[in-house]
This record gives C-alpha cells, structure tokens and sequence, in this order.
C-alpha cells in the first residue's frame, strides 16, 4: 500500500484540502499555507463566516470546512503525488542534455516526430515532447512550464494532469503529421493543452505577456495565441503552429469535460 505525503513538506499525510484536492499534513491543511489555488473562495468562506451572526465553534482559519481522510493510492508513483509536473520538467531537461552529449543519429533521430513515418513509428507522437531544438526553444517552453502546469496540477490532480499532458502532446503531434511533412520536436503543443485547459477551469487567472505591463485574464490570452497561430500557418517561420492549434483544441476539449465533471 503507497504511503500519502504532504505535497509541500513530504511528512506522512491524511488530510485533504475540500478547495483543491492537495494531500496535506494537519500543518499546511489550510489554504493559505499550501498555494492552494482556490484561495480567493476560502478567503470568501472565513469572511462570511466572520459576518455571521452565528457562531462556528471552530476556529477562523478551519471554519466551514472539514477535515477529511485522503484515500490511500496504490500509484506506485505516488512518491510524486502533486509534483508530476516537476518530474516531467526534470525528464524534459535531462533529455536536452542527452541531445547535446549524445551524437543525433543515436538519440534525437530516434525520438524525432517525422510525419512520413509516424505510422511506422507511433511512439514519436509521444517521444518529441522531450526534444528540443534549440536552447531558447527549451527555455522558453520550460519557463511557461514552470508557472502555468504546477497550477493545474494542483487544479486537477496528478493523474490528470498527466492525462492532459500527454493527449495534448500526441493531439498536437497527429494535427502537425496531417498538416505537414517537415519533421518537430518540442513540447509547445502539450503546453497549449495545459494553458487551454487552465483557460476554461480558472478564465479569471491573470497571467502577463511580455513586454505589456498589465495582467490579462488568461481567455484574453489564449484567444491571442489562437489567432497568431491560425495566422501565422504556412509561414516559413519554423513553428508548428497546427501543433500549437490541436494541442490548444485538446485542452479546450479536456477543459469542458472537467468542469461538467
């Protein structure tokens, strides 16, 4: 049987927060002390209950909420449990060492998403994630990583995030491989998913878009992105803006779904 831990300090743990889902130690149950990105509602919940002219009996910071005993996983990766996001950033990261140790012919030509061959070799659908093809290209993917799919993760849960991750990554991959014959590499359309899918379950979120100063809520955003890529098809600019669109229509897709669900 997997052991449950604290997704921010590792102890053992048996609690779960009612607002996000986080498997948590009775330390950081509240809220406010685990990112919990459903913050603004529980801050909602503690101030009506201050203006209620009934009392709770309980203390301010676990008023109208409960304690509730976390279901024990047999994940085997349960170790990872609210930080797969993390993992994959690491594999992501470890795999560009390997492209830049590792001649091309034994490592990225074997891994490399080639529509010609896709069906002689379905697992580049999944593989290309990983690659890059440049350093910023790495970069810049890694930095949207960073901020946007831990938030998800945390939305969600581990299981489907990684679910979304993955989809989103092999949608985008058959929407370049029926559009073109150019070979890509790149997680972008994996990460078009994740910002998709966050887009329908938090529109509020602000989020900013260098160099504009001012927060936009993420919709704005995702609808600008679409519009760029939907745009910029055919161009010779070396994007695979038909991956970046099937990826973005998975997570619109997975987005819907989730929040009937």
């Amino acid at each position: 049987m997997a052991r449950t831990q604290c997704t921010i300090c590792g102890k053992p743990a048996s609690y779960r927060c009612k607002y996000c889902g986080d498997t948590l130690c009775r330390e950081h149950l509240a809220p406010d002390k685990h990112w919990c990105v459903a913050l603004e509602d529980y801050k909602k919940d503690m101030e009506a209950e201050r203006t209620s002219s009934i009392s709770s009996g309980i203390k301010p910071e676990y008023g109208r909420w409960k304690y509730k005993k976390s279901v024990k996983y047999t994940n085997p990766l349960s170790i990872f449990a609210g930080n797969y996001s993390f993992l994959i950033l690491f594999l992501i990261s470890i795999s560009f060492v390997l492209q830049l140790v590792i001649p091309r012919p034994y490592y990225t030509d074997l891994l490399i998403l080639n529509p010609g061959l896709v069906m002689e070799r379905p697992w580049t659908l999944v593989t290309h994630i990983f690659l890059h093809g440049s350093f910023g290209h790495f970069f810049i993917n890694m930095l949207v990583f960073f901020f946007f799919a831990p938030v998800l993760e945390r939305k969600i849960g581990s299981p489907k995030f990684l679910l979304i991750f993955f989809l989103a990554g092999i949608f985008a991959g058959i929407g370049w491989s029926l559009t073109s014959v150019t070979p890509a590499v790149g997680a972008s359309g994996a990460l078009m998913g994740i910002f998709a899918t966050l887009a329908v379950l938090m529109p509020k979120m602000k989020v900013y878009i260098f160099p504009l100063p001012i927060p936009i809520e993420i919709w704005i955003v995702l609808i600008l992105f679409a519009l760029y890529d939907f745009l910029m098809i055919g161009s010779s600019d070396m994007i695979a803006h038909t991956a970046h669109l099937s990826g973005l229509f998975f997570g619109l897709l997975a987005g819907m779904w989730l929040k009937k669900t």
